[in-house]
This record gives C-alpha cells, structure tokens and sequence, in this order.
C-alpha cells in the first residue's frame, strides 16, 4: 500500500471514530465510558446475522449489517462515483458514565450502553435531505443493525434524581395530577421513582469528522406514567449536534492482511458534548386519552420543559471502528469487495492476534482532513 494511502488510513479511522463515537454516545444518551475497562459480555440476541461472534480485535462487532447490500455497493475509489473514497466499516461502543441535562432535569448516565451501526461511502453521495453537513462521502452511508434503528443501541434505563411527586408539581390543582400525587406518596417506591431511557428517533445523519446529527427521544419510565411518557418523539425529537474531542487511541491492524488487505480496527477513548441544543416537551404521560394533557402540562411545568437553551450532554467512551479500504488501494486486486473482505475477517477471527498497532492524534485528523485549527 503506498504512503499516501497508510496516511490516508490514520486519518480516516481516527475521524470515523469521532463520528462514530459521537453517534454512539448520542444515541445512548445514557452513555459514557472508561476505555481501559474490558467490554461487557455481549448477549445472544445481540449478535448481528450471517457471521457468529467474532474474536481477536474483532470481538465488539457482534451486530454489524456487513450483509447488508448496501454495504457491498461502494465502488472503487477510481471509480467517479466513488468521489475518491471507498470504504466499509462497522462501529461498536461500551460507555458507562456521563451527564445529561435536559430542562432542569439533570441526570447523571450510570448504566452500561452499547451502540453499534455500519457506514460506507455510498456512489455518487452527496448533501441532500436530512444530510446537509459533515462530509459529503459519507452522506446516506449509515447504516443500522439487521434488527433496524432500534438495535443501535442496547442499555438500560437511568434513574433521574427527581421524584415523581416533584416532577408533577404535588399536590397539584388539577383531579387528575392530585390523583397520580396521592398514588405515588402512598405506594412509594417504584411510583416514585423516575427512569429516563434514551432512544432512537430517527436516522444518523450529517456524519462529519468532529461532528455530527442523531435524533433522539427519552422515555420516562414510571408505573403511573403509561407506556407512552416521552420527552420527545419522532416527530419532534430532541435533535443533538455534538462535538467529539478523542483523548486517545491506535489503529490495530489484521493479523492476515494478505486475505485481508487494508483492513484494521481503531481502538480510542473519547469525549462527546453538545451545549447548544433544545429540548421539546413532555407528551404521552398519564392514565391515557384526554387525561393526559393535564399530566403532560404538569411534567412540562415541573421539569423546565421546553427548553429552549441550558441543556447540555456530556459523554466519555470507548469506541472502536472495523474498517476495510481495499477499494483504495492500487496494490489490491480491483474491484476489491470492502464489506466482503471485512466480513472474511471477522469469521477468521479466533485468537486475539493482530498486527502491529500505530499511535494515533487528532492534530494529524485535522491536517489530512483540512479542518483547521
């Protein structure tokens, strides 16, 4: 491979991962992370089909879409559509800490979350539709587990440290929010806590280096809440617009390059945080019907909701990227099938031998990527 391609490579990994990363986070919203600590046991119902359980440097990419035909659909690089980059790649993040404030609720992120996609640079991408910013190569190429959107990320829901009680204002004026105010004080426990669990509302999109869009909305979880309670919806979601900082990280190579060429996976820690962005309303709360207006009026006033500015989320993580760039590559028999060859690896991976590893830094990010200071 020549040195403008292994250059190429530094600065690829490393940017996909900040993209990646921030995708991650953003849609855990639950999520933040201790890069040294080992990756958490990954269930069954976890596992992508069409390859079993990957091992080695691959073992975080248990549910990536490398059947996808999509995935398959990138043209060589010299190709015109390819718009000079093609590649194939798999994500997989473990976060396990962070905050997230949206109104006045502040809510510290606890529980383990794992998020996983693909993305690939689709021919002839362009800006268009939800995709008018980050890199125009990228635009339309994310791709979701075989399970679809919702299997982006797999967590458990946090416990926001305010009260139901709380929340609604208690005692309240209105029948309805006096009603569920007695339930919760005189059951107690679980009618008074509060959970809130991120999820998806839509696609990733505006997929940059440093930057990127992820929808999302957030149950709130309480049995007097129904099972509709959200902060958002799909059709009015909490739109994120983070910005990745990456504190560290290398690029692992495959232990068989000559099976699988240009091929490696890029191990960072790394930081999200959006400071900017705004926070609809409540919606959905309460015993059900036209009841539920009074409830999401109440949540609304105790909860500083909508929120126009004052929310911020601020993430920290382990993220790795599995990527295959063979279609850039002169050296390598062309076309070279990118998702092809990263699946082979993944099957091949039984051991935890790899190739040598090279230090990576966000200075050289932004030099090959030409994003300023």
């Amino acid at each position: 491979m020549k040195a403008s391609g292994r250059r190429f490579r530094r600065a690829f990994f490393v940017s996909a991962t900040a993209a990646t990363t921030a995708a991650i986070v953003v849609a855990g919203v639950t999520s933040s992370a201790v890069g040294a600590q080992p990756k958490p046991h990954t269930r069954a119902s976890q596992i992508g089909s069409g390859y079993p359980p990957p091992g080695g440097i691959y073992t975080s990419f248990t549910n990536c879409p490398l059947l996808n035909p999509l995935m398959q659909e990138t043209p060589p690089a010299s190709d015109p559509a390819a718009n000079g980059l093609s590649v194939a790649a798999c994500v997989a993040g473990d976060v396990t800490s962070g905050t997230l404030t949206v109104g006045n609720i502040v809510t510290p992120i606890v529980r383990p979350v794992n998020v996983q996609f693909g993305f690939f640079t689709p021919p002839n991408a362009s800006f268009g539709g939800d995709n008018t910013g980050g890199i125009a190569n990228y635009a339309g190429g994310i791709l979701p587990p075989p399970a679809g959107l919702s299997a982006m990320l797999s967590t458990k829901p946090d416990l926001i440290p305010e009260s139901l009680t709380t929340a609604l204002g208690c005692p309240g004026t209105n029948r309805v929010v006096k009603n569920l105010c007695q339930q919760a004080e005189n059951f107690g426990g679980r009618y008074l806590d509060v959970y809130g669990l991120a999820q998806s509302a839509g696609q990733l999109t505006n997929f940059g280096v440093l930057s990127w869009t992820q929808r999302i909305k957030i149950k709130l979880i309480n049995p007097l809440l129904g099972n509709n309670c959200t902060i958002g919806t799909v059709g009015n979601p909490i739109v994120l617009n983070p910005s990745l900082s990456i504190s560290g990280g290398q690029i692992v190579t495959d232990p068989n390059p000559a099976a699988h060429p240009d091929t490696s996976v890029l191990e960072t820690q790394s930081t999200a945080a959006d400071t900017t962005f705004s926070a609809p309303g409540v919606t959905g709360c309460g015993p059900g019907g036209v009841a539920n207006i009074a409830v999401d009026e109440a949540l609304d006033t105790g909860t500083g909701l909508p929120a126009a500015s004052g929310n911020s989320l601020s993430l920290t993580g382990s993220f790795d990227i599995a990527v295959t760039e063979a279609s850039n590559d002169t050296s390598v028999p062309q076309p070279a099938d990118n998702a092809a060859i990263l699946l082979s690896a993944f099957k091949a991976s039984t051991s935890s031998e790899h190739g040598p590893g090279h230090n990576i830094s966000v200075a050289q990010i932004k030099q090959l990527f030409k994003l300023g200071n």
